[in-house]
C-alpha cells in the first residue's frame, strides 16, 4: 500500500487499481475479521461498528482511508468520531487515528472544515481523554501526510485527537497492530460515553467503578487533585462575590459543613452550594451531590441556594483557573425524579453463608 503512494495518479492507472483493491478489499476485510470481537471485549462496547474505506470514486484520492465506526453516531465520514487508517502521500508511512469528520459536502463537492474548527474540537477532545491517552505514549496528537495536491489532508492532519504512526519498513506485526486497534477502540467507546458530560460526573462515576473493584485504582479521575481543587476554589470565590454583591456576609464553609458557604443578611440565612466546571452549560448538564448535600437540601430546601459556576478556564501548567459564568437556582429544592445514583450501599446479612 505504502510502496504504491508515490505513484499516485487521479487516474484509474494499474498501479491505483491495486492501490483501491488493497484499501477497499484487503483493508476491511483485515478489519470486519476483527473489530466485533475487540468490541465485545471492551467494557463498554460499542456495539454497531462499521467499517468502509474509499480512495476516491472516479478520479483517485491523493489520501485514502479506511476506518472503522459506529453507524449511529458516526453515519458519514463527514460526521462524528472515528478511528481511520490514513497513507501518507508520499508512502513515508500510515496512521491509525482517533479522529473526526473534517469535511463536509457543498455544491457536490467534498470541502475541508476550516482548520481552527477541528484543532478546537480535537485539543478538548484530548482534554476530556487525557487519563487514556497517558497510557500509550507512543501516542503522537500530529501527523503529517504530506499531501501535493489534496486540500483535504491538511484537515485529516487538523481532526487527528491522537493515533500510532507505523513509518514504512517499521510496519509491526498483526499481533501489535490488532492490540493498537483494541485500544482506541476503547477510547472511541469511552469518547462516545463522555462527550458533553462535565468531567465532574465522568469523576464520579469513575471513582465509584474502582470503589466496586469494576476499575483499577488510578483510573478514576480525569483531573489531578490540584486541578480539581483550583476549578472548586474559582466557582466559590465567584460565588461569594455574587453574594457579596447582594449584601451578605459570606463565610466559607466547606471544610467543616456539607455546603460550601454560609450567607446572611439580618435574619436571613443561607445554605449555599457551589459547584464548578470548565464546561459550558447546557439543558443537559448534571452536577454531582454527595448524600449528605441531598440530606441537607432536603431539610432546609427553603433556605438552599446553588450556585453552578460554568466555563471556567483552566491551565495545567500552572494549576490555575479563571473566568466562569455564575448561575443560581435561588430557592434551590432538589427534584427527585432528576436525582440519579451513580452508586448503592447493600447490606448483604445473610444472603450469604461460608462454604466447606
Amino acid at each position: 500500500m505504502l510502496q504504491l503512494q508515490p505513484v499516485w495518479s487521479q487516474e484509474n492507472t494499474v498501479e491505483m487499481q491495486e492501490r483501491g483493491k488493497l484499501v477497499r478489499d484487503g483493508i476491511t476485510r483485515w478489519l470486519r475479521a476483527r473489530v466485533e470481537r475487540l468490541d465485545a471485549e471492551l467494557p463498554e462496547p460499542i456495539g454497531d461498528l462499521r467499517v468502509e474505506a474509499r480512495d476516491g470514486t472516479g478520479r483517485k484520492s491523493e489520501i485514502p482511508w479506511a476506518r472503522v465506526y459506529s453507524h449511529s453516531r458516526s453515519p458519514s465520514a463527514t460526521k462524528g468520531w472515528y478511528l481511520v487508517y490514513l497513507f501518507n502521500a508520499q508512502g513515508d508511512g500510515a496512521y491509525l487515528n482517533l479522529g473526526k469528520g473534517a469535511t463536509r459536502w457543498e455544491n457536490d463537492e467534498l470541502h475541508p472544515l476550516p482548520h481552527d474548527e477541528l484543532r478546537r474540537s480535537t485539543a478538548a477532545a484530548r482534554e476530556r481523554l487525557r487519563d487514556l491517552l497517558d497510557l500509550r505514549p507512543d501516542l503522537v496528537t500530529e501527523i503529517s501526510l504530506d499531501a501535493r495536491r489534496s486540500q483535504l489532508g491538511p484537515a485529516y492532519e487538523a481532526g487527528t485527537v491522537a493515533g500510532f504512526h507505523y513509518p514504512i519498513g517499521e510496519v509491526p506485526d498483526e499481533d501489535v497492530l490488532e492490540r493498537d486497534l483494541g485500544f482506541l477502540l476503547g477510547v472511541l467507546a469511552e469518547l462516545h460515553h463522555r462527550d458533553g458530560r462535565a468531567p465532574e460526573v465522568v469523576e464520579a462515576e469513575r471513582a465509584a467503578e474502582v470503589v466496586a473493584g469494576r476499575r483499577r485504582a488510578g483510573q478514576g479521575f480525569l483531573r489531578s487533585a490540584a486541578e480539581r481543587k483550583a476549578v472548586e476554589g474559582r466557582a466559590v470565590l465567584l460565588a461569594a462575590e455574587h453574594l457579596e454583591g447582594l449584601g451578605y456576609e459570606v463565610e466559607d464553609v466547606g471544610a467543616v459543613r456539607s455546603y460550601d458557604l454560609d450567607a446572611r443578611r439580618g435574619d436571613e440565612r443561607l445554605f449555599v452550594e457551589v459547584k464548578g466546571t470548565t464546561q459550558d452549560w447546557g439543558a443537559d448538564s448534571r452536577i454531582v451531590l454527595t448524600r449528605n448535600e441531598v440530606e441537607l437540601n432536603r431539610r432546609e430546601h427553603r433556605d438552599s441556594v446553588l450556585v453552578v459556576v460554568s466555563g471556567i478556564s483552566l491551565d495545567r501548567a500552572t494549576c490555575t483557573a479563571s473566568g466562569g459564568e455564575v448561575r443560581v437556582a435561588r430557592p434551590w429544592r432538589i427534584d427527585e425524579e432528576r436525582l440519579t445514583p451513580v452508586s448503592y450501599q447493600y447490606v448483604v446479612g445473610g444472603d450469604v453463608v461460608p462454604v466447606d
